[in-house]
């Protein structure tokens, strides 16, 4: 049941991520990366027009998956509470934001610290039971007021008790993102090859959740540095990021014997997906199989990772993938680390996964 609740967000979530991620990815590709590390991406008009539209939709993603996830669970009037969880896990809002908002604005900003895919994910569910237990304790109202249940009296209470749950846990959430980040600046980039295994295996972790997230801040924070050690950073991340939904796609087409003809059709999609840098498209699989799934991305991602080290390669391009393969430094290094990733991948998870039986 619970595996139902999460492909609901998450199957109402991906649509956005690929959108907001394949224009994202044109933005940069139509930029000029002589502008500057900062402005690249946005230093011009048409570049600019992609990235906002594209950050937008990308920005969405956990509101729709925790409202998606909380509708599942409550029905209709779980969908705004899931909503606001989503967006209050995304801001990062908390107690100490509101003892500062009118003294200290900036201050009360800085408190904001966004507990990003987790935070997300507990208040989808958290919302979600507790509007229904906001209707179980609705049950014994009077029949005349049962018309204003579902479009007042459920999305009021339970918008205002996400509000209250997520103000409290949110520093919480917040702090493990943090932790991550920490982790992997202590490690520094003077051995990139090492620091390329590592954020590229944390890339393939949780497809998308706190370490993935963790991972792509910390590679985009080495590369505003303006240094050849932060873009070589940048690359490894990246390619580690593609590597889990090429891997599941060549799974899905070279050993069709272990996948259903849902999970073959689904994974065609995971081609373009792995191409744009979206590894949230391998998220169906490893939900449904993370004992295999996710430990061979893991390995082939850092494997990818560690190759674009080696290999030299750099990106100046924050987000991609192939599509930005123009203003990548030794583009057939990249190519080759990302192929080899993939492939070891899909290897793993083909040889390790138990042929598919009809239930």
């Amino acid at each position: 049941m619970i595996y139902k609740h999460l492909m609901n967000g998450v199957s109402h979530m991906l649509p956005f991520v690929i959108g907001g991620g394949i224009l994202t990815a044109i933005a940069f590709l139509v930029d000029q990366p002589g502008l500057g590390t900062a402005a690249y991406g946005s230093s011009i008009p048409a570049a600019a027009f992609f990235k906002t539209i594209g950050g937008e939709a990308f920005g969405m993603m956990l509101p729709i998956l925790a409202g998606f996830i909380a509708m599942s669970i409550a029905d209709r009037p779980g969908l705004a509470p899931g909503f606001v969880g989503g967006l209050f896990a995304k801001t990062g809002y908390s107690l100490t934001y509101l003892t500062l908002m009118n003294s200290d604005a900036k201050a009360a900003a800085a408190s904001c610290v966004s507990g990003g895919f987790i935070a997300a994910l507990f208040a989808g569910f958290a919302a979600g039971y507790m509007v229904l237990g906001i209707e179980r304790l609705c049950d014994h109202m009077p029949d005349s007021l049962e018309g204003i249940k579902p479009m007042l009296i459920y999305p009021l209470l339970g918008t205002l008790a996400i509000g209250a749950v997520m103000f409290l846990l949110n520093p919480l959430f917040g702090a493990i993102n943090t932790a991550l980040n920490n982790g992997l600046n202590s490690m520094g980039t003077t051995n990139v090859i090492l620091l390329g295994a590592v954020v590229g295996g944390m890339m393939s972790i949780d497809m998308g959740g706190p370490f993935n997230k963790a991972a792509y801040v910390f590679g985009t924070g080495a590369l505003t540095a303006g240094t050849t050690s932060g873009q070589l950073v940048m690359a490894s991340v990246m390619v580690g990021g593609m590597v889990p939904p090429l891997a599941i796609a060549l799974s899905t087409t070279l050993f069709k014997g272990k996948w259903s003809k849902a999970d073959r059709d689904a994974g065609v999609v995971d081609y373009i997906m792995g191409l744009s840098f979206i590894t949230e498209g391998a998220i169906p699989f490893a939900a449904a199989d993370p004992g295999h799934v996710l430990p061979s991305c893991i390995i082939g991602s850092a494997l990818a990772g560690a190759l674009s080290a080696v290999f030299g390669c750099t990106s100046p391009a924050p987000h991609g993938g192939a599509w930005v393969i123009a203003v990548i430094g030794n583009p057939v290094g990249y190519l080759a680390a990302l192929a080899i990733g993939s492939i070891v991948a899909c290897l793993i998870l083909s040889l390790w996964k138990k042929p598919y039986q009809e239930a």
